[in-house]
């Protein structure tokens, strides 16, 4: 277990509370370079992170999954809390997830570069714990603002009031999402005073689920790809779907005026 570097976990979550104490004593696993946790539950529940919660304080750890996991308020509920970790890569894949845990345990991690949160349209079973704004999820991801450079949270069942806030993510050249509403936020009867504050060096900007269902939205997006040498002058691809539905007139042409290739999943692959 010393020289431990890839450990990949997929039991019974029978032995969930023994494989936790494994990482309450890191120098178990003084080695551990890369984790992937998962433990099959009755009726498919979603297995409780805080039995393995210590795994975010592993010295040595700098790519961690998690899949099926559920997370409370509370994150890190210990008197002995990590000082930094060199954790890089963070992936939850169909967790039930707080934005309070989490951002609690994104405290630790010095540098991380990869973020992705993925679930689907309807969770079974429904989350409890997770919020369903968008927006609280890139608050909890604040503290790694310096210096995250791939963000992806693909879920589509998340929403967003407002649009949103990441100039402080100076770092971030890639950020994919599912609707173009979640980056401005839905419309809503009073009319809009802020705009979309783009990460400033963004490359790269995907959906992947169709754009245009919002008419205000689309105008947003237009102005957007017009103000790109103010607002992200490193902005250089827009990745969209056409799969289940259309991307507008409107961005296409924006796109070709302004410089911004335009990739369309499902579709052309590229607006000429």
């Amino acid at each position: 277990m010393s020289n431990l570097e890839i450990l990949d976990i997929a039991v019974p979550d029978i032995l969930l509370p023994g494989i936790g104490s494994l990482f309450n004593g890191p120098f178990d696993l003084a080695c551990l370079k890369w984790c992937s946790l998962y433990y099959k539950t009755k009726n498919n529940t979603y297995w409780d992170l805080r039995s393995n919660i210590h795994i975010f304080a592993h010295p040595t750890l700098e790519t961690l999954i998690i899949k099926h996991a559920k997370l409370d308020d509370q994150g890190f509920n210990s008197l002995e809390r990590p000082h930094s970790t060199p954790l890089k890569k963070l992936h939850l894949i169909d967790c039930d997830i707080n934005d309070d845990g989490l951002s609690d345990v994104l405290e630790f991690p010095e540098a991380l570069e990869e973020f992705v949160m993925s679930g689907p349209e309807d969770p079974d079973p429904e989350f409890s714990e997770t919020s369903d704004n968008l927006a609280d999820y890139i608050i909890a991801l604040k503290s790694q603002a310096h210096s995250l450079v791939n963000l992806v949270i693909d879920s589509p069942s998340l929403s967003s009031r407002r649009p949103l806030r990441m100039r402080d993510f100076q770092c971030l050249i890639s950020m994919r999402l599912n609707w173009d509403y979640q980056l401005f936020g839905k419309s809503s009867k009073k009319p809009r005073m802020h705009m979309v504050g783009l990460p400033p060096q963004l490359e790269v900007l995907e959906f992947t689920h169709e754009m245009g269902t919002d008419e205000e939205v689309v105008d947003l997006m237009e102005y957007l790809v017009e103000s790109r040498e103010v607002v992200a002058r490193n902005w250089m691809k827009l990745v969209a779907s056409e799969e289940e539905g259309y991307v507008p007139r409107a961005i296409k042409d924006a796109c070709k005026r302004y410089g911004v290739e335009l990739v369309i999943i499902g579709g052309d692959e590229e607006e000429e």
